[in-house]
């Protein structure tokens, strides 16, 4: 009777580690069907939505950013690729402070902590906006 039981028990764990390793690949493998955000076709990226806020810190200004995905597909972003710039100072470019790549889910939203920091005041004041890669794909304007 001890060994019907032991036999049992081994064979429920490895069922239930089979399925666990099954769902982990699965995720895994989502993540690696993502598509790159300029990938996605022109109406496909209208509806990945973009929010920036900036927080006081320490000195300056952190910003955070959430994205929102209302697409029917995984999304990735890389973040070291955002950028502020400015419209009237060419010169001007301020690179995110992450290196990290994301993927945003369908129908589903990320936030991202301090995607910029040590922002000075005076970029918040000019005519800069937020952007993905280069100056051809304005996110948002900075407020």
């Amino acid at each position: 009777m001890k060994k019907i039981a032991k036999v049992l028990s081994l064979l429920l764990l490895f069922v239930l580690v089979g399925c666990s390793a099954s769902k982990v690949s699965e995720e895994s493998n989502a993540k690696l069907q993502a598509v790159n955000y300029l990938k996605l076709s022109k109406r496909k990226r209208e509806e990945v939505y973009f929010n920036f806020r900036k927080s006081k810190s320490a000195y300056n200004y952190a910003v955070n950013m959430t994205i929102t995905n209302k697409s029917d597909k995984d999304v990735r972003f890389y973040l070291g690729k955002f950028i502020i710039l400015n419209a009237d100072d060419p010169d001007l470019e301020i690179s995110s402070s992450s290196n990290k790549d994301v993927v945003v889910e369908p129908n589903s939203r990320v936030t991202v902590h301090h995607l910029f920091e040590h922002i000075s005041q005076v970029i918040f004041n000019g005519p800069s906006g937020y952007y993905y890669l280069n100056s051809n794909h304005l996110l948002a304007n900075l407020k």
